[in-house]
């Protein structure tokens, strides 16, 4: 019994060990960027360190999501080092042609409000994930589930994960963790072991609308400057 015990104190320990040792951590970027053509380019950036792969279960993960993307119809380029396994994912996306409804798994949410102005509509968009519990993978949740807690926190600590998106325009809000210098581009730190909440309110012109109000004010200027010229015109002959 006293041994069993020694061997459970000593798992952890030693796994804690061989994380603190780890030389380099998982980091991994999502940047979509929108396009006034009504396109948008999607880009993954992913790199994890071999050691952690080992760690979690899976040493293949990275070849895994690169089938997943060539799938998807991405553009992928691997970049491996002796210790650590990247790849880059790209793909341009027609929004306008886009299915408008998307199957979510259960642990994420997104609502899309509008409200409809007469020169703007604004959108405000919030998301709710929680990516751990959206793993289809049972084995490999199973895995992380049966490494000590602490031990499955030090291993996440280091992980790096942001979500950028750029606007063509300046959002009116948002609770992005870092701006850009003009505020077109948000960047959120995705936690990969607890909920992420994202917000983001836009305010998007209606450019008919505007043009109507332009080119009737347009008119009425220059009606206005016909009447002041005959006017004029009168006050002299007169």
């Amino acid at each position: 019994m006293i041994y069993t015990k020694l061997k459970q104190m000593s798992l952890p320990l030693l796994l804690m060990t061989i994380i603190l040792l780890l030389t380099a951590c998982a980091k991994g970027e999502a940047h979509v960027t929108v396009n006034t053509d009504g396109t948008a380019d999607v880009k993954f950036n992913i790199q994890m360190n071999n050691r952690n792969l080992e760690i979690i279960g899976q040493p293949e993960l990275i070849n895994k999501l690169k089938d997943t993307f060539i799938e998807q119809g991405f553009e992928t380029e691997s970049a491996a080092t002796e210790d650590t396994q990247g790849l880059t994912a790209s793909k341009q996306i027609d929004m306008s042609s886009a299915e408008q409804k998307q199957e979510l798994p259960d642990s994420v949410t997104f609502t899309h409000d509008t409200d409809n102005k007469f020169f703007y509509t604004t959108h405000r968009i919030v998301v709710d994930a929680d990516l751990m519990s959206a793993i289809p993978d049972n084995d490999w949740k199973d895995t992380l589930n049966s490494i000590p807690s602490f031990v499955r926190n030090l291993v996440f600590k280091e992980v790096d994960l942001d979500f950028k998106l750029t606007l063509p325009i300046k959002p009116e809000s948002s609770n992005a963790d870092q701006t850009s210098e003009d505020n077109k581009t948000m960047t959120w730190n995705i936690n990969p072991l607890s909920n992420n909440h994202l917000e983001i309110t836009v305010n998007v012109p209606n450019i008919q609308n505007i043009l109507i109000v332009s080119i009737g004010l347009l008119v009425l200027l220059i009606v206005i400057i016909v009447i002041l010229v005959r006017k004029r015109k009168k006050n002299k002959t007169s």
